[in-house]
């Protein structure tokens, strides 16, 4: 008779977690047994034993680094963050670029007509995450990262020598396929290397963005004042290039795997509680992308406050909403600090910015940093969220597939929020607010709905979820 510790797996004999698996350096021989034989252990002659040899590229690497600890799973974060801060980071100052333009080399374009080449860029850097969600999780992101750079650096070069409309939508647009890739490879690399610190892990991740946001508003108010643009968007590629080299040597997968299946797999539309956050997230991430282009708009039209000040308070905010909450995810659970920080954007909208926005400048600035806190929030916890449904091997999948949906949003959120926006007054600047706070509430109960899927359709505050 075998004891009980006979009876243990390998993965349970060496103390590894079974859904990590073993991943073997060697290319021994490996025994199958037949299924026939696993009933009857005793028996090994009753059926032949097929002796197979591992073929090159089935031979995974080892990786012995542990979970959530050791210098290189935190290089990782490094990597993550530098590449966040030129990319989400200068997301957070297309406003300043929208209002730079209308007042130079696109005088005679209106701010809806403008905002059609912001809303493309981040169009793009939203819906390509799909596909290349995919080509993450079946390549890893050695083959995304350094030509996705390249193209993202040509794309900011060629910005440096724009003046015609077609030029900057096209350079911008360029642009957009380059972040796409980048930021995709940033946030599903961090599901490798992390489990039970996730959410702090992606939270410094995203906190690149808010970071980004305040170094490119500070370089974008020198620049513009003192440089020609030619020289300004120079100086900007210079800081891009930096960053992303930095970001492409840390970057590593954790999780090897040869290349088999298919390339795309759309199983996971079929999970009501993806479809249900995938809806949630688009309501962030209208909101998020409008308050990027549309707060400064919305300053200079009610003629409160300093854009460049609000997009560097806006910053800032959204810095902290990044870090902070992240790091409560851990202890709470992703579903129910993403729940809180809604709450608390939607009060800041309807409470503060509807009623005051348009005439008080300090409520304005109260409203740009804890709008910047709350929508920054959005960006850390619904990367954890997604990576809480799904399996570390499948996040590049399935946090593609939800931001490729998104980008629907992100599309016509700015345009729209211009246009209604209009001439500038009073009722149609709280029509734009109030429409960001509809929005929202949507957004809230669809997440509201995820979470009490999650809990078996049952509904109690205390389960970390």
């Amino acid at each position: 008779m075998g004891t009980a510790s006979e009876n243990k797996t390998a993965c349970e004999v060496i103390a590894i977690p079974p859904e990590r698996g073993i991943e073997l350096p060697t290319r021994y021989p490996a025994i199958h047994i037949d299924p026939a034989d696993q009933t009857r252990p005793t028996l090994p002659q009753a059926r032949p034993l097929s002796v197979q040899y591992p073929s090159a590229d089935q031979v995974h690497v080892i990786s012995t680094e542990p979970v959530d600890r050791g210098c290189r799973a935190w290089s990782v974060v490094v990597g993550s963050t530098a590449t966040m801060i030129p990319t989400f980071g200068l997301m957070t100052t297309v406003g300043i670029f929208q209002v730079y333009l209308k007042e130079n080399q696109l005088a005679d374009w209106s701010n809806t007509e403008i905002s059609w080449i912001i809303s493309v860029f981040g169009f793009l850097a939203v819906l390509l995450c799909g596909p290349f969600g995919a080509v993450f999780d079946k390549y890893g992101p050695r083959w995304l990262m350094t030509p996705a750079a390249t193209v993202y650096c040509a794309s900011f070069l060629g910005i440096a020598f724009s003046s015609q409309y077609w030029q900057f939508f096209l350079c911008f647009s360029t642009a957009g396929v380059g972040a796409a890739a980048l930021t995709t490879s940033a946030l599903a690399v961090i599901n490798h290397w992390f489990d039970e610190r996730k959410g702090l892990a992606m939270g410094i991740c995203t906190m690149g963005g808010g970071l980004g946001g305040v170094i490119f508003s500070v370089v974008l108010r020198f620049t513009t004042k003192h440089l020609d643009w030619t020289t300004a968007s120079l100086v900007h590629l210079a800081i891009i290039g930096a960053f992303l080299s930095l970001g492409c040597v840390l970057i590593k997968p954790k999780i090897r795997k040869p290349p088999q299946g298919k390339l795309w797999d759309f199983s996971c539309f079929r999970r009501w509680e993806f479809v249900l956050f995938t809806l949630s997230v688009c309501g962030f991430e209208l909101v998020l992308f409008v308050a990027w282009g549309l707060l400064p708009t919305y300053a200079s039209t009610v003629k409160l406050g300093d854009v460049f000040y609000l997009t560097l308070v806006f910053s800032v905010g959204s810095s902290l909403g990044r870090i902070i909450p992240g790091y409560f995810t851990d202890r709470i659970g992703p579903f129910n600090v993403t729940i809180m920080m809604t709450i608390l954007t939607e009060a800041t909208i309807l409470v503060l910015w509807l009623p005051f926005g348009d005439t008080s400048a300090s409520a304005l600035y109260a409203v740009a940093f804890l709008l910047g806190f709350g929508t920054g929030s959005f960006v850390s916890t619904a990367a954890t969220c997604l990576g809480r449904l799904c399996n570390a091997r499948d996040s590049g999948t399935y946090i593609g597939c939800c931001y490729a949906v998104v980008s629907l949003a992100t599309l016509v959120g700015n345009p729209a929020g211009q246009a209604v926006l209009g001439g500038g007054r009073n009722g149609r600047t709280r029509w734009t607010v109030a429409f960001l706070g509809l929005v929202l509430m949507v957004a809230l109960t669809s997440c509201c709905f995820v979470r009490w899927l999650c809990m078996n359709r049952t509904w109690k505050w205390s389960v970390k979820v």
